[in-house]
């Protein structure tokens, strides 16, 4: 049986990331920069839900998102991420920020997995957010 689950602070900071802001430099086909502007993370996506799971408690993370009528919903599993689960890397390649990893790291495969595809062409209602097979166990690339 695996014990490894997600603290209360993994949902919160995982909440913080995918609410945020980021700047976003865009450049001219010169190169040069031409303008300035703020992004959501989440894009054209809202978040719906971020909760344990009502069975599995904090082994599981349900993330739900909507989009132009499209609702997905995500499971995160804490037995999926146990390598990076209440660590904080000091590594400016991989996090340089407040967070710990395994919020960092659920971030960006949310981002990969949902917000990259438009809501129209998305095809399942539900995914499970894991480490691509090409990726190293601990995530860090």
């Amino acid at each position: 049986m695996d014990n490894r689950v997600f603290d209360t602070r993994f949902v919160l900071e995982l909440r913080e990331i995918l609410l945020s802001t980021s700047t976003a430099e865009i450049y001219s086909s010169s190169g040069a920069a031409s303008r300035v502007t703020r992004e959501p993370f989440l894009g054209e996506w809202r978040l719906l839900a971020l909760e344990f799971d009502n069975q599995l408690g904090p082994g599981r993370v349900i993330c739900r998102l909507c989009s132009d009528g499209k609702e997905v919903t995500a499971t995160i599993d804490a037995h999926d991420f146990g390598s990076v689960l209440g660590r904080r890397s000091r590594s400016r390649r991989w996090n340089n920020s407040r967070y710990h990893d395994a919020a960092v790291l659920v971030s960006v495969l949310i981002q990969e997995q949902i917000l990259t595809i438009s809501p129209q062409d998305f095809q399942d209602s539900e995914v499970s957010i894991r480490l691509p097979q090409d990726r190293p166990p601990d995530g860090i690339v």
